[in-house]
């Protein structure tokens, strides 16, 4: 098993900085352990125009560097956008320059050849990411065939459900699935009903399978509280971690494609967030260390 317990050369443990489409400047407050993962980012590089013609954001590895020594993280995880459609040239150029310090997660059609898929293994991809709803959904029931397509490889499926309701509804072929899930975004969970909302029972449900995983990203997405804080989230957060720490993830969704005006999220203020979540060293250590390494780099 590859293990990076230390951070690699020219990653500090967090230093000031402006960071393209982050806000602030500031370290975290609370630097973050050797090894740590931002389980949850994309890369936009103009080399590689993208399917729908989106031009708004670019953020090229040489800015997430930035992002990364600004956080002081050692790892991360390329996950690849909507907008790049099944084109995964932008991903595996990103991986081949983060080399062993990242993984991926690739968008795929179910008819991928197993080449293809192997092609990806190599340069570091350890999941195809599904969308509940949206512009080219994939139906709940689908998804076991997936698996079958990736089980060879020990790769997972990670899902973005858009909405919390599309997450209650796609509970039973959920629970079906032969291979881990993961699942973006705190579940979509919706404000302001929070934890009282089904989507949260629906997500301690799978949670309690043992095969599934939930990030802890983008917390915009459903915050009515807004920004820097997005306060509330910090039930959901807890929730989530005292049912199953050893499966929660941590990710900054940098560059926050969905913010679309300022202020940019403060990357470090969200990663220090999970010390309100997880006051306790030993399970922040496990979000952002062990968790990431048993699920990207157990190979």
């Amino acid at each position: 098993m590859t293990s990076l317990a230390t951070n690699p050369p020219g990653i500090v443990p967090g230093m000031e900085m402006e960071v393209v489409h982050s806000g602030g400047t500031q370290a975290p407050a609370h630097p973050v352990p050797p090894g740590a993962v931002d389980c949850h980012h994309h890369i936009f590089d103009p080399r590689f125009p993208r399917a729908n013609s989106r031009s708004a954001i670019w953020g090229t590895v040489d800015d997430y560097r930035r992002l990364k020594q600004r956080l002081g993280l050692s790892r991360s995880v390329v996950v690849s956008p909507q907008s790049y459609g099944f084109d995964n040239r932008c991903l595996v150029d990103a991986l081949d320059a983060l080399g062993e310090e990242a993984r991926g997660v690739a968008a795929v059609p179910l008819d991928v050849s197993d080449a293809e898929l192997d092609r990806l293994h190599r340069h570091g991809v350890r999941g195809v990411r599904l969308y509940l709803i949206g512009d080219a959904p994939t139906p709940p029931d689908r998804f076991i065939e997936y698996a079958r397509r990736i089980e060879r490889l020990g790769w997972h499926i990670q899902v973005i459900a858009v909405e919390g309701e599309a997450l209650v509804a796609a509970e039973a072929a959920f629970q079906a699935l032969p291979c881990t899930l993961v699942i973006d975004h705190f579940g979509y969970v919706p404000q302001p009903e929070g934890v009282a909302h089904p989507t949260m029972a629906t997500l301690l449900r799978l949670l309690a399978n043992g095969k599934t995983y939930v990030k802890l990203s983008a917390p915009y997405i459903t915050s009515r509280v807004g920004p820097q804080s997005y306060a509330d989230l910090d039930a959901v957060a807890v929730a989530l971690i005292n049912a199953a720490p050893e499966r929660v993830l941590w990710g900054s969704d940098w560059p926050h494609t969905l913010v679309i005006s300022d202020p940019k999220p403060d990357d470090a203020a969200m990663l220090d967030r999970l010390t309100r979540w997880a006051p306790q060293q030993s399970v922040r250590h496990r979000i952002l260390v062990d968790n990431p390494q048993q699920l990207y780099w157990k190979d």
